[in-house]
């Protein structure tokens, strides 16, 4: 990875810590496919994003490169051609509140360990999660939901063409707070980052009882309702919400559900 004339190399203050990041999980020996395949989703991309407040991104992880980048609702609000020149994913990282940039370095480098030692067959199946503060052009920071899924698994390779959503989710999140959820095959497995003692500790996965829960939260229940149909008590609901509220970071249950949707837990 070149070094030469880098303007974001202050976020490690140390070019070299970053480059040693991006190696640690570099797909070893893979040989990048043809791209025409994503290149005719361009369109579609297009769309997607001037319907909904997405910032829209193509990763090649054999290169370290971002491909392609649309952000139609300025989600961000940044010079897309920044994203796609040959430091743009230093730029994009420059743009993670320092607060948050090794939760995020941690997120990505436990969401791709995950990915690679997917059966092949799965790769495609799985849906990384994480947030974190990001800056807009105006320099205010939001709380961003990544979701990211690879476009080229099959079992002749590994994975190195990405799709990223990044999308605003302040008002569902506390402050503080960094989370990641990875699902494969409906199957959900959850992390949270300390901000204390900076590691990115595993979080046990829902309950059966509290997956019941959410998804009559998700039908607008209450929790009355909620206790007669599963036969337990209002309080044995409410904490099961508060579980999940704990689980999640998220500020309220109308902020569970939104979020829950979104990630893949319900």
């Amino acid at each position: 990875m070149p070094t030469k004339h880098n303007p974001y190399t202050y976020i490690h203050n140390d070019i070299k810590k970053m480059e040693f990041f991006w190696d640690q999980f570099k797909i070893p020996g893979s040989v990048t496919p043809p791209l025409d395949k994503w290149k005719n989703n361009i369109p579609f991309f297009e769309q997607i994003s001037s319907h909904n407040s997405v910032l829209i991104l193509i990763w090649d992880a054999s290169h370290n490169r971002i491909l392609f980048a649309v952000d139609k609702k300025k989600v961000v609000g940044h010079d897309m051609s920044l994203y796609m020149a040959e430091n743009g994913i230093f730029f994009s990282m420059s743009n993670i509140h320092p607060d948050y940039l090794a939760a995020g370095l941690m997120m990505q480098q436990t969401a791709f360990k995950y990915i690679l030692e997917t059966n092949e067959a799965e790769q495609g199946n799985v849906i990384v999660n994480f947030d974190g503060l990001y800056k807009k052009n105006n320099g205010e920071y939001f709380h961003f939901l990544q979701q990211i899924v690879a476009l080229d698994a099959d079992i002749n390779h590994p994975p190195t063409i990405f799709l990223s959503y990044i999308q605003d989710i302040s008002y569902y999140k506390k402050e503080k707070t960094a989370n990641m959820v990875i699902t494969r095959s409906g199957e959900a497995a959850l992390w949270n980052f300390n901000f204390d003692r900076q590691i990115l500790e595993p979080i046990q996965s829902t309950s059966s009882q509290e997956k019941k829960v959410l998804a009559f939260l998700g039908r607008g229940k209450q929790s009355k309702e909620i206790a007669s149909q599963l036969g337990i008590s209002s309080h044995t609901v409410d904490t099961h919400r508060r579980n999940l509220l704990k689980k999640t970071n998220c500020v309220d249950t109308t902020g569970l559900i939104t979020y829950a949707k979104l990630v893949g837990l319900l």
